[in-house]
């Protein structure tokens, strides 16, 4: 059973029908700040007692037994619940301890907030950690950071479950170095970066499924990531570009699978972006720069604003042309600039290119489509270079605010599970979604 503390002083633990008159709204430069038992003004003052009932389960409550999040954070032990009741948490949380649960009350008015002076919202260093049940937003960098590229040693089992991130410098969810990752039923928006994040893994096998990413620069990215990245099942629209998987600087991606997704009206304009030199894939869909054995299987691409699949030469020019990418069942419509173009650096396909049976999809430049149909022998379509330059942007802070969203079902009396390993989906089930 948790160790329990004294009660700590709380200046706005909201009661759950006062929520609206306390949370700050996206875009305000500053929520209803947490302070550490006292007020600007040094008064101590006793926490409201909040409407919601007593939880059927044993945890660590904030604010009731720690004041702050990463007080309850410091004094879990593996196998532990926190329990954040509703109210908006001013704070970096850096998390090391293995197999906790760090869950709100209430996915819709437990805010961890950085007021765009903080720079990132939830880091986790520790392997098991589930996230479940909040929103964290307007932070200068990451929403939610778990594990660093510069360690040797990878953070493994990470999971994030009905969890919405909003209005951040960066990334919504950045997966970095990490195994066995999983984020489901996430809700990601307006971030200068990508909605997730997952890159310099090895052995990956992390699953995106059931989540949506818009109004960021890119809605979802797989970079320099080695075996096992599914996109699945998932919402990419209105960023500047939908997906993109491509290589690293210093590391190759393979063995990605987007699959069964819907990519609609990517090339937005009013989205922010923390680098506009990538516009180059402004209005694409789905980009695959470089990598090894992408496959991109029964999606529903739709009127992004200018080709709905991009094969290219990595985005940084630091590889080479895609091998072996499989683009199949897909229904791609509604593109101005063809619904798959194949802009390959040296301007040779090779036969483990295989682009086939995606219905009425116009393949570009001509003859590209003979070239890439999974033929016995190299060929060579007429040369074509992709290309694009900076678009216009806004700031990070100035996106629209997420609405309410169906969250955890009965959060006071789940029994906490701790990240676990990942299946990844079998291709041959996926089936392409409405839309």
């Amino acid at each position: 059973m948790p160790r329990r503390l004294p009660a700590l002083a709380l200046l706005c633990a909201l009661a759950l029908g006062a929520v609206t008159a306390c949370a700050a709204k996206e875009g305000d430069d500053i929520g209803s700040p947490i302070f550490n038992g006292t007020t600007p003004d040094g008064e101590t003052v006793d926490p409201p007692r909040t409407t919601l009932p007593i939880p059927t389960i044993d945890a660590i409550r904030v604010p009731l037994d720690s004041f702050s999040i990463q007080g309850a954070v410091d004094m879990a032990q593996p196998g532990d619940l926190i329990l954040i009741d509703p109210g908006v948490y001013t704070e970096e949380v850096i998390v090391r301890t293995n197999d906790i649960v760090i869950r709100g009350r209430d996915r819709n008015t437990v805010f961890v907030d950085g007021v765009h002076s903080l720079n990132t919202g939830i880091t986790v260093l520790a392997d098991g950690v589930a996230l479940e049940n909040v929103t964290v937003r307007n932070y200068l960098n990451d929403a939610v950071a778990v594990g660093t590229s510069e360690d040797v040693v990878p953070v493994n089992r990470f999971r994030a479950f009905h969890v919405t991130t909003s209005n951040t410098g960066a990334n919504g969810i950045a997966l970095r170095n990490v195994t066995n990752a999983e984020v489901r039923q996430g809700w990601l928006s307006g971030h200068a970066g990508s909605g997730v994040l997952v890159t310099d893994c090895s052995q990956c096998n992390t699953l995106i499924t059931t989540t949506l990413a818009q109004y960021s620069a890119r809605g979802f990215s797989v970079v320099g990531a080695a075996e096992g990245v599914a996109i699945f099942s998932s919402t990419s629209q209105n960023n500047r570009v939908g997906i993109v998987v491509e290589d690293s600087p210093s590391q190759p991606t393979t063995g990605a699978l987007i699959a069964a997704n819907l990519v609609l009206n990517n090339g937005f304009t009013s989205t922010p972006s923390a680098d506009t030199s990538d516009d180059r894939s402004f209005g694409v869909g789905i980009h695959v720069g470089g990598t090894l054995s992408t496959e991109i299987a029964a999606n529903r691409i739709r009127a992004n604003t200018r080709t709905g699949i991009l094969l290219s030469t990595n985005n940084a020019g630091t590889s080479g042309d895609p091998i072996a990418p499989v683009v199949q069942r897909n229904v791609v419509e509604a593109h101005p600039e063809s619904d798959i173009v194949i802009a390959f650096g040296d301007q040779i396909v090779d036969p483990s290119t295989c682009v086939l049976d995606n219905g009425a999809a116009v393949i570009g430049p001509p003859g590209a489509a003979e070239a890439a149909a999974c033929s016995d022998t190299n060929a060579a379509p007429p040369a074509f270079v992709w290309e694009g330059e900076p678009r216009s942007t806004i700031p990070y802070a100035n996106g629209p605010v997420p609405p309410t969203i169906d969250g955890l079902v009965d959060p006071d009396s789940i029994l906490p599970q701790p990240a676990g390993p990942v299946v990844l989906p079998n291709p041959a089930t996926a089936a392409v979604p409405e839309g």
